[in-house]
């Protein structure tokens, strides 16, 4: 059984995301899942370690000055998605 997770996202990239999962009529989790299965396989090829690559990522996140959502926003973002979620489940044959 998998375990539930909450995590902040950036706007854009959750819509691209949806995008994707939508064009390829999977679910958002399905095409996340993926994402980081691929990611955790490929990445000790490409870097020694997982650490190097979020330091990477935290480095570029400051360099393109985005900022964490607020614990509001987050709140807000999770709220939108489990009211996706619903609607999907009630769409659902």
């Amino acid at each position: 059984m998998a375990e539930k997770q909450r995590t902040e996202i950036d706007a854009g990239l959750l819509e691209e995301l949806r995008a994707k999962a939508h064009q390829q009529s999977r679910t958002e989790s399905e095409l996340l899942e993926e994402i980081i299965r691929s990611y955790l396989v490929l990445a000790p090829r490409r870097s020694n370690s997982l650490g190097v690559f979020f330091e990477n990522l935290e480095r570029r996140r400051r360099e393109e000055g985005v900022e964490p959502l607020s614990e509001e926003e987050a709140i807000d973002l999770a709220n939108e998605e489990l009211h996706a979620m619903r609607r999907e489940r009630r769409a659902a044959p």
